[in-house]
């Protein structure tokens, strides 16, 4: 593998984020979306947006309709199959052999710190054990989180885009960026095409999980404390149709940066507004049709996978919670994962592979996977 250092960025291609944030701008104008400047609910940055309005292009009831299609796929079928430790970027389980590799998380603010300086050595430090034995890694960045998860995760978009004027969002002690925002697009973009220059092709890479939403996933606020936050949203420019277009444009850039190592969303509920359901359905027919596989972080014993999309493409299941919480068995996730949704990619949280009770039904759940 590739030894790489904290770098300079240099001239990186900025397209397709940026002119999907102009045409963004110009959805939200069709709803009554005025771009202000000063302070509004929930944040103290400028460039906030104020909506008058209802859905582009429909009446507020309506569906959303997709805009985009995404550039053709690499083939899913480079992807690793078997099962993936979540929860955790150690390196102290690489060696177990019911495992095909890891889940390894970050915040793009710990790794552009500073406009075009990246610190990938501290991705690489957290490959390092796993390409040592062998394994694969799953890389995600993501561009928002939740104080719940720690003092880092309250704020994972850089300080310097928001001082560049990309307003935030504040909910439960959380900042989150206004994912629309022209200039939020532009930094992100450098930023996608900078990852994609050090990780694209990778061997150890069997995937990368796009970072669109809150903690990487379709939802732009996966918040769960009280409170409307489709209220709270749609003083900044939110409507269903502008987060569908948002989320199609983020996901044809990675499809675009990353030409050699497949690509995934984490699909969420994913909406905010009254139509929620007609548009998820419409979300992961989008993906469907444009070939990407998707994952679904909602495997229980008895979960089902949410629309007839998903047995159209490549499922790859996450736990909802480690079992210790959802009081269910591993030997259960996994034949549900296995069996109704016909999985061979699952990923497993490290609490529950580290427990000595779950050892037989680990290595049970990965011959069941393993081609």
């Amino acid at each position: 593998m590739k030894h790489r250092r904290m770098t300079h960025r240099g001239t990186l291609r900025r397209t397709s984020l940026l002119t999907t944030a102009a045409i963004l701008i110009g959805a939200a104008a069709l709803v009554g979306v005025a771009l202000t400047s000063g302070s509004g609910p929930g944040s103290s940055h400028t460039g906030q947006a104020q909506v008058a309005g209802g859905e582009r292009g429909h009446s507020a009831a309506g569906p959303v309709v997709t805009t985009h299609l995404a550039a053709e796929f690499v083939p899913e079928t480079l992807i690793a199959h078997g099962i993936y430790e979540f929860g955790s970027n150690s390196g102290a389980d690489a060696n177990n052999p019911a495992l095909v590799g890891t889940t390894l998380t970050f915040d793009w603010s710990q790794l552009e710190p500073e406009p075009g300086i990246f610190d990938w050595a501290r991705v690489e430090q957290a490959i390092a054990p796993w390409a040592a034995a062998g394994k694969h890694v799953i890389l995600r960045v993501s561009t928002g989180g939740e104080a719940s998860w720690g003092s880092a995760a309250a704020n994972e978009t850089p300080n310097w885009v928001y001082a560049q004027g990309a307003p935030s969002v504040n909910d439960s002690g959380s900042t989150l960026p206004v994912y629309w925002n022209a200039t939020f697009l532009q930094d992100y973009d450098s930023f996608i095409a900078a990852f994609a220059t050090q990780f694209n092709g990778d061997p150890v890479a069997s995937f990368i999980e796009m970072g669109i939403g809150d903690g990487g996933e379709t939802l732009p606020d996966t918040q769960e404390g009280p409170g409307n936050r489709y209220a709270l949203w749609t003083p900044y420019g939110y409507s269903d149709a502008v987060w569908l277009q948002t989320i199609e444009t983020i996901s044809t850039t990675y499809r675009n940066d990353f030409t050699l190592t497949p690509v995934v969303p984490l699909v969420d509920s994913s909406f905010l507004g009254p139509n929620r359901q007609q548009d998820y359905t419409t979300l992961t027919s989008w993906f469907v049709t444009n070939g990407f596989p998707m994952q679904y972080d909602g495997l229980t014993a008895k979960s089902k996978l949410p629309n007839a999309s998903w047995g159209q493409t490549t499922a790859i299941m996450e736990q909802r919670n480690p079992t210790s919480t959802s009081g269910d068995t591993l030997a259960g996730d996994c034949a549900n994962a296995t069996g109704p949704n016909d999985s061979k990619v699952i990923l497993i949280y490290r609490s529950d592979i580290d427990n000595p009770a779950n050892a037989l039904a680990l290595r049970s759940c990965a011959n069941s996977v393993l081609p």
